[in-house]
């Protein structure tokens, strides 16, 4: 039974990181274009403070939060009172959810200057760009309505097993702000502000697509659109009990996002785009593999804790976070070898300078690396605790951690300016996960940490020897990589030649964890 968990987890995650593999080469496609049209200008940075707030809200009330208060108590009535109840909550909790959203979109956009004025505190002597920033704020505010609905069609997706067609989904945004950042780059000859407006209205409408390709399969699967407002519905309360400290832990995450970018307004012009797109590219792996063995390591997690099954709980558990392991120190390494050219790939043109922007995203781009491996683990451990029902637990360390960033921002960004603020983020991430991985096993006993790191060790000599070679081979390229396609092949063949190191060496000192992940990807593409 535990092996067949373990595959059922292996395989779903396959599949979801093949979906997120395409959304993100997508968003990567779209942060390139970006980067082309506003480089690291006060125009690029008007819509990354703009996009800021409804992104924040987004991942405050989106599928994150959702997840963890929505899928137990959806699992728990799926189980015990049928599909027939199951839907019933779906309707309920989507009916709050629009009223709650829109009521916060609605305020949103009439507070728009007040909010602008509390998080870009620097910009308030540069009326021009304080102006369209709050302009930007306005557009894309509605922002966090659809993709608060399309979240909990993701979630509600997920409960019943649907993975790969919500993990698509974003990749429908993705694709429409690419069609439009061509579009604009090609055939747009009004002033930056005017085409970043364009920008900022095609974000609004890609959300809506994410909904509508979502719709179908909800209807195969029973859930039909209706409105039900019942908010003193059993499951309705349960859902909200268990959400709300979600949220407050999510808040409490994605205000150090808040204040890196209101300290970031005080220093030099482009470091708020900067910081953003070192974060964005930052977060590919995590988005790839850890987002995919999340999303199918809650429900199992879930349906293991209503039955009461310790044994399969703990194995599952374990074997997530040697699969997180196993994506995130590779991943890790490789960025600190390749960061610069994967920098100067997918941004290094038009607007994008290689005397200015390169420098200050590459900069940011592997100070926010170095966490990965702890944004990965506290992912996958916080999953745990919201299986059992326990979201306060998240919320309490996760205050910890916005204490410490705040210290270590203000502390950092005066000895390191834009380099202190993403690594003040790295290093209180790292707080929060020991203390996280300290909590659960008081909770739940050893999840195998004598096992994680036996394992986490040979990955990482596995690890140095890839980047050794991705070292010595992009070095060798280096004088080729002037124009686009010299530098897709020292990325793609230091990246590929890594790979097969990486590969090679977890063969010879037998990462099970990586081989096996392997064979089962080649057994599944033999059978199909």
């Amino acid at each position: 039974m535990a092996r067949e968990t373990r595959e059922k987890i292996a395989k779903s995650a396959s599949r979801v990181s093949g979906a997120t593999m395409v959304s993100r080469i997508l968003g990567l496609g779209r942060d390139a274009i970006f980067a082309a049209l506003f480089g690291t200008s006060y125009v690029g940075d008007a819509y990354n403070v703009a996009f800021l707030i409804p992104s924040f809200l987004r991942r405050v009330f989106g599928e994150g939060a959702l997840a963890a208060g929505y899928i137990p108590v959806y699992k728990h009535y799926l189980h015990r009172d049928g599909s027939e109840r199951a839907v019933q909550l779906a309707i309920r909790i989507f009916s709050v959810l629009v009223v709650v959203l829109a009521l916060v979109v609605l305020a949103g956009v009439v507070f728009s200057g007040a909010i602008v004025k509390a998080w870009a505190f620097g910009w308030r002597d540069q009326p021009e760009l304080f102006a369209l920033t709050v302009r930007l704020t306005r557009i894309l505010f509605p922002y966090i309505l659809f993709v608060g609905v399309t979240a909990l069609s993701m979630v509600t997706l997920n409960s019943v097993g649907y993975f790969t067609i919500p993990a698509l989904s974003p990749a429908l945004l993705n694709a429409l702000l690419i069609g439009v950042g061509v579009g604009l780059i090609r055939y747009f000859t009004g002033p930056l502000e005017s085409a970043v407006i364009w920008f900022s209205v095609a974000t609004v409408a890609g959300v809506v697509l994410q909904i509508l390709v979502q719709l179908p399969l909800l209807l195969r699967t029973g859930h039909r659109p209706a409105f039900d407002l019942n908010v003193r519905d059993e499951g309705v309360r349960w859902v909200g009990r268990l959400l709300l400290p979600s949220i407050l832990a999510l808040a409490a995450t994605q205000v150090n996002v808040l204040v890196d970018t209101l300290l970031a307004t005080t220093l030099p012009e482009g470091s708020v785009t900067a910081l953003r797109l070192g974060n964005r590219l930052s977060l590919q792996p995590l988005g790839i593999f850890v987002a995919a063995i999340a999303t199918v390591t809650l429900p199992a997690l879930s349906e293991h804790a209503a039955k009461e099954d310790r044994s399969l709980f703990m194995h599952d558990l374990s074997f997530a976070l040697k699969l997180t392991l196993t994506f995130m120190i590779p991943s890790t390494i490789a960025i600190l070898v390749l960061g610069k050219p994967i920098v100067r790939l997918f941004f290094e043109r038009g607007e994008f300078t290689a005397a200015r922007s390169t420098p200050m995203t590459t900069l940011t781009f592997i100070c926010y690396s170095l966490g990965l491996v702890s944004y990965g683990c506290t992912k996958v451990i916080t999953q745990a605790f919201y299986s059992l029902k326990d979201t306060k637990t998240p919320v309490k360390i996760g205050m910890v951690v916005v204490i410490a960033n705040v210290v270590l921002d203000l502390v950092l960004v005066r000895f390191l300016g834009l380099a202190g603020l993403a690594l003040a983020t790295t290093f209180s991430a790292t707080i929060g996960f020991v203390l996280l991985g300290v909590t659960l096993r008081g909770r739940v006993g050893d999840v195998g940490v004598k096992s994680l790191v036996s394992m986490s060790a040979k990955v990482i000599v596995a690890a140095l020897v890839m980047g050794a070679g991705m070292y010595f081979i992009s070095g060798a390229l280096e004088p080729y990589a002037t124009r686009f396609t010299g530098r897709l092949l020292q990325v793609a063949a230091a990246g590929g030649a890594g790979l097969a190191l990486l590969l090679g060496a977890s063969y010879i000192i037998r990462v099970r964890e990586v081989t096996s992940v392997v064979a089962m990807i080649a057994g599944r593409r033999r059978r199909g």
